[in-house]
C-alpha cells in the first residue's frame, strides 16, 4: 500500500540518523544500518500535527493507517542479530547531558512517566547524576528512561527474507499486546530466551505516542492541563534511542554507559525545534546605496506638517508703476 498520494510534496519535520560510539553516523533518516552487534532496519510513520488541514484531509504519508486513530506516531524496527545477547535488553530514551529538573517540571516529568507506565507497562526511570556533583573519574548515569521490549505493541520473529515489510499493513502479524497482555510478555519472554542470528525480530511501538507529538516536540494527550514544550524536560534536542544490553555490577543499579553494549542508537529530532547545533544563524543585514538614497519624500528633519513634495502655483507680481521723475513726459 502507498504511504500517501503526495508524498513527494510533504516535507517531513522528524529528522533522525544512526550513531556509534566510535563517532561513526548516519545520512540523515536513513532506513537501514549495519554495525558489529545488528543488522537495523527502522521506519516512523506520524500524523502532521503541525500541519491540521493535511491531518485532516489525510493527505500525509502513511494516513492509510494513521488517519482518525488515537496513536500520534508509530515506530517500527526490524534487527537481525549478528552476536546472541547474553542479558536483558532494553529499549531507551536517553538525554545528552544531565538536565536539572524541579518545581513544576518535576511534577510534569513525574506525570509523563506515570502516563507512559500505564500505557507500557514495566519501566526503569533515573533524572541521571548531576556531573559538578560526582567525584573525579567517577561515571555518570545520563537520564535514561527504558523500557523491556515487552513494552512493544507488537512483535513477530521471521526467517530470514519472510520479514513483513515495515511500511506494509501489519495486521496479524505476530502478536500485539492489545491482542492480551499477558499471553503477549509471557511470548515475548520466551522469544527473548531463545534469540538467534537466523531469524529477523520486528519490533512496533505506539501506545506511549498519545503523550508525546514528536514533531511539534511537546508533551501532550492530556498528561498536562495544557501542551508543554519537551525542551523543558530534555533541556535541547536530539533525544537518543536505544536498544542495549545491561550488564550486571553487583549492587549497581544504574544503567552506566559502561555497563551498556549498545545494538544500535538513534538521535531523533523535529526540524521544527532542532539542535543549537543545527540552527543556523540570522545573516547580518548588509546597507545598500539605497539604504542612504534620499528622493525628497521624507522630510528627515521631522518638521513636516503636511508636506507636499509638488510646489504649488506662485502668482506672477504686478508690473512696476512708470514714473517721469524729469517732468518731461
Amino acid at each position: 500500500m502507498p504511504a500517501a498520494a503526495s508524498e513527494g510534496e510533504y516535507i517531513d519535520p522528524l529528522q533522525w540518523r544512526f550513531e556509534e560510539a566510535s563517532g561513526k553516523k548516519s545520512e540523515t533518516r536513513d532506513e537501514s544500518w549495519d554495525n558489529d552487534m545488528c543488522s537495523v532496519r527502522l521506519v516512523v510513520m506520524h500524523r502532521p500535527t503541525h500541519q491540521p488541514e493535511r491531518e485532516q484531509s489525510g493527505d500525509y504519508p502513511f494516513s492509510w493507517h494513521l488517519k482518525g486513530r488515537k496513536r500520534l506516531w508509530e515506530l517500527r524496527l526490524q534487527l537481525r542479530f549478528k552476536r546472541v545477547p547474553q542479558g536483558q535488553l532494553h529499549f531507551a530514551a536517553e538525554l545528552g547531558r544531565f538536565v536539572e529538573v524541579s518545581g513544576m517540571m518535576r511534577q510534569a516529568q513525574k506525570a509523563l512517566v506515570a502516563a507512559c507506565r500505564g500505557a507500557a507497562g514495566d519501566c526503569y526511570h533515573s533524572n541521571g547524576d548531576e556531573p559538578s556533583k560526582a567525584g573525579p573519574g567517577v561515571e555518570v548515569e545520563p537520564p535514561t528512561f527504558a523500557m523491556p521490549l515487552w513494552a512493544f505493541d507488537q512483535f513477530d520473529v521471521s526467517r530470514p527474507g519472510e520479514e513483513p515489510d515495515l511500511k506494509s499493513d501489519m495486521q496479524g502479524k505476530g502478536m500485539r499486546r492489545s491482542d492480551g497482555a499477558s499471553a503477549y510478555i509471557s511470548a515475548m519472554k520466551s522469544a527473548l530466551s531463545n534469540l538467534s542470528t537466523d531469524r529477523v525480530y520486528t519490533f512496533c511501538l505506539w501506545g506511549i505516542s498519545q503523550f508525546v507529538d514528536c514533531v511539534n516536540w511537546e508533551v501532550t494527550g492530556g498528561v498536562l492541563p495544557v501542551n508543554l514544550d519537551f525542551n523543558r524536560l530534555c533541556g535541547s534536542p536530539p533525544v537518543y534511542l536505544s536498544i542495549y544490553e545491561l550488564s550486571s555490577s553487583g549492587s549497581e543499579t544504574r544503567h552506566l554507559p559502561s555497563l551498556r553494549k549498545n545494538f544500535l542508537r538513534v538521535a531523533a529530532w523535529s526540524a521544527l525545534k532542532p539542535p543549537p547545533e543545527l540552527v543556523k544563524p540570522a545573516e547580518p543585514y548588509i546597507a545598500t546605496n539605497a539604504d542612504y538614497c534620499w528622493d525628497g519624500s521624507h522630510d528627515l528633519l521631522g518638521m513636516d506638517f503636511g508636506y507636499n513634495p509638488t510646489p504649488a502655483p506662485v502668482a506672477a507680481a504686478p508690473a512696476a508703476e512708470s514714473i517721469d521723475l524729469l517732468g518731461i513726459g
